[in-house]
């Protein structure tokens, strides 16, 4: 279990990152999306809690990405932390990808990582149909200096009117909406849809 975090706010990101720690504490990352720039400042990846010491010295006005991980499969290592990073490009992730598509994956890709992450954001970037993708997955995706937001019917994301984000729902969030697109436009506080995809299989079973 993992979760995705996200404001422009250092304290209310704090609270949303002590929030979620119950979903993940094996590792942990840290990004800072300059919005004027549209480019990540720093990223941070490490083992262990989050460290709120990352924090220091972060520009105001600048959007806080923030990612807690307990490992879902066999990929425990630091490559494995998130995002998920491929030609600049970066992939956030929360949920589990089923292993009868994960080897579907690894032949139609080409690519034998055991990372479904990794393997997802691949998916994602040869522009594949997420209504393949049989699991649980919300993502934060950054893409040519855009960021997206998208999730199936199954993982949860919650966002507020001041683009606070969060895996677990908070007071004043209300959940995205599933099986959209989300192009997030930090600068309006503005989510619009890109294009909708299908939830493989809800209800949920494991085979």
């Amino acid at each position: 279990m993992c979760a995705i975090v996200g404001s422009f706010n250092r304290d209310k990101f704090e609270e949303l990152i002590e929030l979620n720690t119950y979903r993940g504490n094996h590792s942990y990352s840290f990004a800072e999306y300059d919005i004027k720039n549209r480019k990540f400042n720093n990223l941070v990846r490490d083992f262990g809690y989050f460290d709120f010491s990352v924090l220091d010295g972060i520009s105001k006005g600048n959007y806080l990405i923030g990612h807690v991980q307990a490992p879902t499969t066999d990929s425990k290592d630091k490559d494995s932390i998130h995002p998920s990073e491929l030609n600049e490009t970066f992939l956030w992730h929360n949920g589990i990808i089923k292993e009868d598509c994960v080897r579907e994956l690894q032949t139609n890709l080409g690519n034998y990582n055991k990372w479904d992450t990794n393997l997802l954001h691949q998916w994602i970037i040869n522009d594949k149909d997420l209504s393949e993708i049989d699991g649980t997955f919300s993502c934060l995706y950054a893409n040519n200096n855009s960021l997206f937001l998208f999730r199936n019917e199954i993982s949860p994301m919650f966002i507020d009117n001041d683009f606070n984000l969060s895996s677990t729902k908070f007071v004043g969030s209300k959940a995205t909406e599933p099986n959209e697109l989300l192009i997030v436009d930090l600068n309006n506080k503005k989510l619009n849809t890109k294009f909708t995809f299908t939830t493989k299989e809800n209800p949920y079973f494991w085979e």
